[in-house]
C-alpha cells in the first residue's frame, strides 16, 4: 500500500529554513528519495560528495609510506652504530690510558729480543745447511768415476734385460707354436691311423687286393737306423721301430739316440715300447725274473725316454724275447694288467728273418727268409720281425722290400688301432 505523499514543499515551507546538511527532497520520487546519494547532482545547493583516490593514488601513497617507515628505521640503526662506536672509542681509550709507558717500554724489548734469537736461529740453519751441501757437492765430485760405472752398468743390465725378455716372447711364441704342431700332428696320426683300419678291414673282408706289410726293427736306435731311415724316405717305406734305451749300450759308437728317434717319428714311422733295458734272459736280474713290479718300471722308464724325445706316447709293447717267453717267467694275467695300466696294447710278430746276435746271418738269408715267409703263410697283413743294427739286415731290407712290393703289399706303420695287434700270430721264430 503506498504512503499518502505530501505535497511538494509541505515538509520545509519557504519560510521555514532547512536544517543544514539536510537535504532538499522537493520534487523527488520516492525511491530518489531512499537514495539521496545518486541524485545530489540535481540539487545545486546540495554539498557534493567526497571521490575516493583511484588505485594509482592509493599505490603511490603506500610506497610513501613504505619509504617513511624504512629511513625512519634506518636512521634507527644508524644511531645505534654511533652509540656502539663511541663506546668502543671510550673502551680503547681507557685501555691506552691504563697501560703505563714502562709495560708498554718493556713488551716492546721482549718482542725485540725474540725476534732477535728467531733470526739467530735462521741464520744457524742457513749455515747448517750450507755446510751439508758443500758435504754433498765433495762426496759426488770424489764418486763421480764410480757414480758413471754404475750407470753405465745398470745401463747394459737393462740392455741386456730387453734382449732377455724378446728371447723370452720368442721362445713363448715357439713352445705355442710347436704345442700347435703336436695337436695338430696327434690328430693327423689318429686320422691316418683310422685310414689304415678301414683299409685292414676292407682287406679281411676280401674287398680289397692290397695287402699291407708292418716290418718292425727292435733293440734301436742303433748303428743302421740312421741308413734304413734314409732307404725308406726314398722309396716311400714306413715301418715300426720297437726301441730299447739300453738295449744296445755296447759296441754301438757314437749313436745319438734320442736325434734319431726324433727323425724316425718326423718321417712318419711309429716310435713303440720295448723296455728300457731289454734283459730277458732266466738269469738273475732280468725284467722278469725280479717280478711284476721291476717290470712295469721297466716299461715306464722306456715310456718316458720316447716321450720325453718324440712327443709322442708309445701305446704298443713288444715282449723283448716274445710274450710266450715273458708268460713262462710271470704269469700272463699280471704282465697283461700292467700293460693295461700303462696304456699299452702288445703285438708279437708272424714272420722273423732271424738276424738276432747269435745267428748273425748275411744279407741274402735276410732276403730269403722275408721274401719266403711271405709266400708260405700268404697273409693279407703281415708283421716281420727284425733289428736295426745290423748291417746284414740294412742290405737284406733294401733287397726284400721291392720283391714284396711286387707281391702286392704296401709298407705301413703300425698303429695300437690295427687289426693286426689281436691277430698276428707267431708263424716263424
Amino acid at each position: 500500500m503506498e504512503t499518502e505523499r505530501p505535497e511538494t514543499g509541505a515538509e520545509f515551507p519557504e519560510e521555514t529554513a532547512r536544517p543544514e546538511g539536510t537535504p532538499d527532497t522537493a520534487g523527488l520520487s520516492p525511491a530518489e528519495e531512499e537514495s539521496p546519494k545518486k541524485n545530489t547532482a540535481r540539487d545545486p545547493d546540495r554539498r557534493p560528495h567526497k571521490k575516493r583516490p583511484n588505485g594509482k593514488k592509493r599505490r603511490r601513497d603506500a610506497r610513501r609510506k613504505a619509504a617513511d617507515r624504512t629511513m625512519a628505521a634506518v636512521n634507527a640503526v644508524l644511531l645505534l652504530l654511533t652509540g656502539i662506536a663511541l663506546a668502543l672509542c671510550g673502551w680503547a681509550g681507557y685501555r691506552y690510558v691504563s697501560f703505563s709507558p714502562e709495560t708498554y717500554d718493556s713488551r716492546v724489548a721482549e718482542l725485540t729480543a725474540e725476534t732477535d734469537r728467531v733470526r739467530e736461529d735462521i741464520r744457524a740453519l742457513e749455515e747448517s745447511l750450507e755446510e751439508e751441501n758443500e758435504r754433498l757437492r765433495s762426496d759426488l765430485a770424489l764418486s763421480g768415476e764410480e757414480g758413471k760405472r754404475a750407470a753405465e752398468e745398470l745401463s747394459a743390465a737393462k740392455a741386456e734385460n730387453e734382449t732377455l725378455l724378446e728371447e723370452n716372447a720368442a721362445l713363448k711364441e715357439r713352445a705355442e707354436f710347436l704345442s700347435d704342431i703336436r695337436n695338430n700332428t696327434t690328430a693327423l696320426r689318429e686320422e691316418y691311423a683310422g685310414k689304415i683300419r678301414r683299409l685292414e678291414d676292407k682287406i679281411v673282408a676280401g674287398e680289397s687286393d692290397v695287402k699291407i706289410c708292418y716290418w718292425s726293427f727292435d733293440d734301436g736306435p742303433g748303428l743302421m737306423t740312421s741308413a734304413i731311415l734314409d732307404f725308406c724316405e726314398e722309396n716311400g717305406v714306413y715301418v715300426t721301430f720297437f726301441a730299447s734305451r739300453e738295449a744296445n749300450e755296447t759296441g754301438q759308437g757314437d749313436v745319438d739316440e734320442p736325434a734319431l728317434l726324433r727323425r724316425e717319428t718326423m718321417l712318419g714311422n711309429s716310435v713303440q715300447n720295448h723296455t728300457n733295458s731289454h734283459q730277458y734272459s732266466r738269469i738273475a736280474g732280468n725284467l722278469y725274473t725280479q717280478g711284476i713290479d721291476s717290470f712295469r718300471e721297466q716299461v715306464r722308464l722306456q715310456d718316458e725316454w720316447i716321450l720325453e724325445n718324440t712327443g709322442f706316447k708309445p701305446d704298443i709293447f713288444r715282449f723283448p724275447g716274445g710274450s710266450a717267453w715273458a708268460y713262462n717267467l710271470i704269469p700272463k694275467e699280471e704282465l697283461l694288467g700292467a700293460l693295461d695300466a700303462l696304456g699299452y696294447k702288445h703285438v708279437d710278430w708272424a714272420c722273423d728273418v732271424m738276424d738276432n746276435l747269435h745267428s748273425n746271418p748275411d744279407a741274402g738269408i735276410v732276403y730269403t727268409r722275408a721274401t719266403w715267409q711271405i709266400k708260405q703263410i700268404d697273409p693279407p697283413i703281415a708283421i716281420i720281425l727284425s733289428h736295426d743294427w745290423n748291417i746284414n739286415t740294412y742290405y737284406g731290407f733294401m733287397r726284400a722290400v721291392p720283391a714284396i712290393r711286387d707281391m702286392g703289399y704296401i709298407f705301413l706303420p703300425l698303429f695300437s688301432q690295427s687289426w693286426a695287434i689281436d691277430n698276428t700270430v707267431i708263424r716263424f721264430s
